[in-house]
């Protein structure tokens, strides 16, 4: 009766789409070996870095996470929710891999991803067969034991992938690291506002002009590492902007702590400007993130691509808040 009730969801699959269940698997393998053996083939256009980058991740990911699932199912019962679509849910994501890898400009990063991608075929069609076998028999030990195995060697394959991704994408990826980082550090930048308006933000008491120095210091030198940035994403250079998106992420948080540290020196009285300086080193972290932000998004785009002129007008909006939050600074 359990196995009844385990294949008659699986039965329903294959009624479906009109084939008897070998024919269903059989033609899964078939895509997938198609799929691999077109990894060498030309394609019209190449994607844009990022656009490759994200979707060649993406699509990492899913079969990543597939796998997880399938090392996931236990018993009869995950034999009906994860069996159900498995064969599906592979062949999609490994189609989408490929195509992915396919359109990937750059040489020696292209062949590191087909050859990864080309050894993730042979474990995305070994999960399907076996999963063939635990479908006819939920029970079998043997059979269960091959899945989990071959299933996490999908993840940890797909996993290798997006390591080949963060290696070739450094500056990239450290984009998306700072823009986190900076998210954080807006987050307790107001938060502190939030506790400085409620009065309950308290006071070290020591002078202020001990820590100006520091916040202007900071602030100009962010402006240095914007200008860094950009420098890279025209150059479509990685390691320049690495080290750019690397150094400003040092400096937001050396600009953060010298604001908190200035503000704390203030009296809990002074409630307006200790907004005031907490408000312009949150203006100035979210306007460095928009930087970063557009300088991956227009990295290894042509010139005339509109997001050049969003990193360009982002610089300019960062030094116009700069230089308000000096302005501020010194006035204090």
């Amino acid at each position: 009766m359990m196995l009844h009730l385990v294949l008659f969801p699986l039965m329903f699959t294959y009624m479906v789409v009109g084939l008897t269940p070998d024919e269903y698997f059989r033609q899964k393998i078939e895509i997938i070996t198609e799929t691999r053996d077109s990894l060498s083939e030309p394609v019209d256009a190449a994607m844009p870095f990022l656009d490759q980058y994200e979707a060649i991740w993406n699509s990492a990911k899913t079969l990543s996470l597939i796998g997880m699932d399938a090392i996931g199912a236990r018993n009869s019962d995950d034999v009906t929710k994860i069996l159900k679509d498995l064969p599906e849910r592979i062949t999609t994501a490994y189609q989408a891999s490929v195509e992915n890898v396919r359109k990937c400009e750059e040489s020696n990063t292209k062949e590191a991803l087909k050859e990864a991608t080309n050894n993730l075929a042979v474990y995305c069609i070994s999960v399907i067969n076996i999963s063939r076998d635990v479908r006819v028999k939920p029970n079998d030990a043997n059979s269960w034991r091959l899945m989990h195995d071959h299933a996490k060697t999908i993840s940890e394959v797909a996993n290798s992938i997006r390591q080949v991704l963060i290696q070739s994408g450094s500056g990239i990826q450290a984009c998306i690291e700072t823009i986190g980082t900076i998210a954080r550090i807006t987050e307790n930048l107001e938060t502190m506002q939030m506790l400085a308006r409620d009065g309950t933000l308290e006071s070290t008491g020591d002078p202020f002009p001990n820590h100006r120095e520091d916040m202007s210091g900071a602030a100009k030198r962010l402006v240095g590492a914007a200008r860094l940035l950009v420098n890279g994403a025209i150059s479509s250079n990685q390691e320049q902007v690495k080290d750019a998106a690397m150094t400003a992420e040092k400096t937001i948080s050396d600009l953060a702590n010298a604001v908190k540290s200035g503000v704390i020196s203030l009296s809990i009285d002074d409630v307006g400007t200790r907004s005031l300086l907490l408000n312009g080193g949150t203006d100035v972290a979210k306007a460095l993130s928009n930087i970063l932000e557009f300088t991956k998004n227009a990295f290894g785009k042509s010139p005339n691509d509109a997001s050049w002129d969003k990193l360009y007008s982002s610089v300019k909006e960062l030094v116009n808040i700069v230089r308000s939050f000096l302005e501020t600074v010194e006035s204090v």
